[in-house]
């Protein structure tokens, strides 16, 4: 009995280590392992649970030009036992032109406020109704749950968007929605109501860039022009404004180079990123370096109206044109732009270094209109703007702009440094006239030494009212220290 059990033992012991060593060094992947399929249920199934639910009021739409065709319209949301938010859409084109929703301008909230986009997943099809989940949502805890959507968006299709016009590329469309859905557990219950809100539409969009002049840098030897672009989007609205507020941008960037040599181009671009959203304000304002060497340093507001936009910039023909149908301008981004050459091997090369901007779209306007203040979630296709300035900083001459940079490095007003500059060839000719002809010298130099006595008393004038104020102070002090000592 005891040689049978030692027997048993041995044998189940040596199972357990060929067990080990099979597991150590021929690694878990031999193990076959299966991962669970989701099964999401059909998009009319789910439906037809509301009673109020009809597909007769849902047609089909095969004719482009029907006004539907290509519409996407949100019908119903709904909330899964996992946490999952599921949308549902009707699309009366389907089987015409099968077409997918992208991303939803939605609010987690009663109101409007930190609306953002959210991407869509299709998960079934049903003729004319779509289920896609909306990601990054996990259903909330809280007893009542908002959801707010101002807008759904689907790809742009030039068959049946048709193109913008101008230098823009048109990445998305999107349709309004403008309903807020409340959901409420009661007795671990979901009670689902939706109520219609405003939401304003986003008009002529035109997105674009200035190029504003920082000037000149040596670096490594080699000098570098720099450049701060200015990224912008122009838009009218179905709703007048009065004064806008603040607005919220969703946008896409992305670095590239673009070496020229030899009379071939090459171009190589970073990964597309992108960023949070921009929330700008009216008392906002942006500017650029004009660190360098003849460079200028401006400033702007980041929320304009259209007309002081263009009092303030010099815009192509182009872009003039497309900014004359609109009312308002968000400027929202600043990035550097350099321009460089360097003579290689190969031959003269230039090299440009800058950000493109893409897919820009509006989710949200704060505004007042006849004294009342409104805050609307928005209608706003995505744009991507041209590849070339839309325009810059008024254009200026060689003088204004030299002495508008000794103003930025000396502090002394460029109207002095004009007239300084305006008067070196009387001073380099006069002696040379002086010699030739003494008698327009000696008028000359009488006229001379009365414009250097006028300057001299005007530099005087300036240096006493920048010193004032500090005179003051050591009057003051001196005054205390008096008041300190007289007190024995």
């Amino acid at each position: 009995m005891t040689n049978k059990l030692s027997a048993k033992s041995f044998l189940i012991a040596l199972l357990a280590f060929c067990l080990f060593v099979s597991v150590v060094y021929g690694g878990w992947q031999s193990l076959p392992a299966y991962a669970e399929e989701r099964v999401y249920t059909n998009v009319l199934a789910d439906l037809q649970k509301d009673e109020m639910f009809n597909v007769i009021n849902y047609p089909e739409i095969d004719d482009p030009a029907n006004d539907l065709f290509g519409v996407v319209q949100v019908i119903q949301i709904a909330e899964s036992a996992s946490g999952e938010l599921y949308l549902y859409t009707y699309q009366p084109s389907n089987k015409a032109k099968q077409l997918t929703a992208t991303e939803v301008n939605m609010s987690l909230s009663k109101t409007v406020d930190g609306t953002s986009l959210f991407p869509l997943t299709l998960l079934n099809a049903n003729g004319v109704f779509c289920k896609y989940l909306v990601g990054g949502i996990i259903v909330s805890n809280d007893d009542t749950r908002y959801y707010n959507i101002s807008s759904i968006y689907r790809d742009w299709d030039k068959d049946i968007d048709g193109e913008t016009g101008n230098d823009n590329t048109k990445n998305a469309v999107s349709f309004e929605v403008g309903k807020v859905y409340k959901v409420e557990t009661e007795d671990g219950d979901a009670k689902y109501s939706c109520e219609k809100i405003d939401v304003i539409e986003i008009l002529n969009p035109f997105a674009g860039f200035l190029s504003y002049y920082d000037g000149l840098h040596w670096d490594f030897l080699f000098n570098v022009a720099h450049y701060t672009d200015v990224h912008y989007i122009a838009f009218d609205t179905d709703f007048p404004i009065d004064t806008l507020q603040e607005a919220d941008i969703s946008y896409y960037t992305q670095s590239y180079t673009r070496k020229s040599i030899g009379g071939r181009v090459e171009w190589s671009y970073g990964d597309r990123v992108q960023q949070p959203k921009a929330t700008i304000k009216g008392e906002q304002t942006g500017e650029n370096a004009g660190d360098g060497f003849l460079g200028v340093k401006y400033t702007w507001k980041r929320i304009q109206s259209t007309e002081d936009f263009k009092k303030t910039v010099e815009l192509t023909s182009e872009a003039q044109t497309e900014i004359d149908k609109t009312k308002w301008v968000l400027v929202f981004l600043e990035t550097p732009f350099t321009q460089s050459e360097v003579a290689t091997m190969a031959g003269h090369e230039k090299r440009q270094n800058g950000t493109k901007v893409s897919e820009v779209t509006i989710l949200r306007l704060q505004f007042v209109t006849a004294g009342k203040h409104y805050n609307l979630g928005t209608v706003s296709d995505k744009i991507t703007e041209g590849d070339k300035p839309s325009g810059g900083a008024p254009a200026l001459g060689w003088l204004d702009l030299l002495c508008k940079w000794l103003e930025q490095v000396t502090g002394v007003p460029a109207w002095v440094w004009k007239i300084v500059i305006c008067l070196l060839p009387l001073v380099i000719v006069l002696p040379i006239l002086a010699a030739i002809f003494p008698i327009v010298g000696q008028v000359l130099a009488i006229a001379f030494k009365g414009i250097a006595f006028a300057f001299i008393w005007l530099f005087k004038g300036l240096w006493w009212l920048i010193s004032l104020p500090f005179k003051g102070i050591a009057a003051l002090v001196q005054k205390i220290k008096n008041k300190g000592g007289g007190g024995e």
